[in-house]
């Protein structure tokens, strides 16, 4: 009996594996399609599921492995158990909202042990963390295509199906996830009403600032400020008559409607909490990976400080500090980064005043986004983490400043040479 109880189990556990496996591969598959239906020369379909697969693998390869929690860190156990302990009350209970507005991948989680009992195996859900991985990067492939057009857009995707960094962090019980949904679904709204002006674009741009919000809060509120800029930005530059006036005349309202928040957010007393969280990673002596503490404690020392932690997050760790597998992970990102960079800055040379014209919806979620996670890196441990956010982003940037100058160049020469067959056939047309 004990053996039939094991192979059921078992049975049990695969079948779970199988029906995230297919509705995974169903809703990127929903996507593709979607998005297809509007850009039938966005052939982007191959790479999205080439980066879905490779992320299961290396989820499951790595749960094979006696070193995988290691790699993994501890956070995922402390995710699970709070949403073990929301199974035990209800589902609209103060605690659940709690979770569904500020750990929404907490919440999610509890809804997968509510739904399977006995539990799902843990790659049932690093299956659907991958899903909504893949969906950002998808969502980013597309923005690429709004800003760059089609050849940009496979090649962002590849890119994106192939980083390292991405691979890893993909299928993590974590937030990481769902704040790359996030951010993908604000970069294709904001692109697409960047270039067309459909007011649509609005319905990603919202649900990605939600997700956002209530995955990581604090970065939410930055994702949104992007998001913000970007709409006002096009609303004023690149919109005309009187629905880019009325789009731009809300953004402003919304941002005095919020401007009193964020400075209460910012005043000497809020800022004592970020002050002590800063000096406790600095002081932890146990880790290899702690950064220098810098002084936040006024809205002044911030503005001061905040371009050494930036240059941290990019930066730290260097690879010889590194101690462990996991660290030694991390760096893989990092060089990531640094060829991008090196490319941007190439590119941004090139291009100049057009950097902002050309890539605005990726240059302002960036951005902004760098400076959230500059405030609240303790250490180069999780600044490994954050960095794969800006990576992403990175990436498509230099991607569609070099792609999207072919694009224009390739389509220049197509108009010089039309206007040139058309002033031969006028003189034959007048005979």
């Amino acid at each position: 009996m004990a053996f039939i109880n094991l192979s059921d189990r078992s049975l049990y556990l695969d079948q779970c594996v199988i029906i995230a496996l297919i509705l995974g591969a169903y809703a990127l598959w929903l996507l593709v399609a979607w998005l297809r239906r509007s850009r039938p020369d966005m052939r982007i379909g191959r790479a999205v599921a080439v980066g879905f697969l490779l992320r299961f693998i290396a989820a499951a390869a790595l749960g094979s492995l006696s070193i995988g929690s290691q790699l993994r860190g501890g956070d995922e156990d402390t995710f699970l158990g709070r949403a073990h302990d929301l199974v035990n009350q209800s589902i609209t209970s103060s605690a659940s909202l709690d979770k569904l507005t500020s750990e929404l991948h907490t919440f999610l989680f509890s809804l997968d042990f509510r739904i399977f009992d006995p539990a799902p195996p843990l790659l049932m859900l690093r299956i659907e963390m991958i899903t909504f991985s893949v969906i950002g990067l998808t969502l980013l492939a597309a923005a690429v295509y709004e800003l760059a057009g089609a050849r940009a857009a496979g090649i962002a995707a590849w890119i994106l199906a192939l980083e390292p960094a991405n691979i890893f962090f993909s299928s993590l019980l974590h937030k990481e996830p769902l704040m790359y949904m996030a951010e993908g679904a604000v970069a294709f709204g904001g692109a697409v009403f960047w270039k067309r002006g459909k007011l649509w674009a609005f319905v990603p741009i919202v649900l990605g600032c939600l997700i956002a919000t209530a995955t990581r809060p604090y970065v939410g509120w930055f994702l949104a400020a992007a998001a913000v800029a970007v709409i006002l930005h096009a609303a004023l530059t690149r919109q005309r008559g009187a629905r880019s006036v009325l789009i731009a005349g809300t953004m402003v309202v919304l941002i005095a409607a919020f401007f009193p928040l964020v400075w209460n957010a910012s005043s000497h007393k809020s800022l004592q909490g970020l002050q002590q969280s800063q000096e406790a990673n600095s002081q932890d002596t146990q880790a290899n990976l702690s950064l220098e503490s810098v002084d936040y404690s006024t809205r002044g020392k911030l503005i001061t400080n905040l371009p050494q932690r930036v240059s941290d997050v990019i930066l730290k760790p260097y690879p010889w500090q590194t101690q462990n597998a996991s660290q030694r992970l991390g760096v893989l990102g990092t060089l990531v980064m640094l060829i991008a960079l090196g490319f941007l800055a190439v590119a941004v040379a090139r291009e100049g005043r057009g950097v902002m014209q050309r890539a605005g919806p990726l240059i302002y979620p960036a951005l902004f986004m760098l400076v959230a996670y500059a405030l609240s890196a303790g250490n180069a441990g999780t600044a490994y983490r954050y960095r794969t956010h800006l990576v992403a982003i990175l990436l498509c940037l230099v991607v569609v400043l070099w792609y999207g100058r072919r694009q224009e160049e390739a389509t220049e020469v197509v108009s010089e040479r039309a206007r040139w067959r058309s002033f031969e056939t006028e003189p034959r047309l007048a005979k």
